[in-house]
């Protein structure tokens, strides 16, 4: 396997583990009905889990 191949499978295992992170937040927030904590053009803001975007499949 090529270091251009190697790089390519370690930058999808990684947004495999993003995606699945951000979900469990999700489920995780709308459990205990608590906001997710964002920043939005530089505020912090506190936005409820239902208004976040779903997760998108991985490339």
């Amino acid at each position: 396997m090529s270091k251009k191949e190697q790089a390519a499978h370690i930058n999808q295992q990684l947004q495999i583990g993003l995606i699945a992170t951000y979900k469990a937040m999700l489920a995780f927030k709308k459990y205990k009905q608590s906001p997710v904590i964002i920043s939005r053009d530089g505020k912090i803001i506190a936005v409820p889990p239902e208004e976040m975007p779903p997760a998108r499949n991985a490339v």
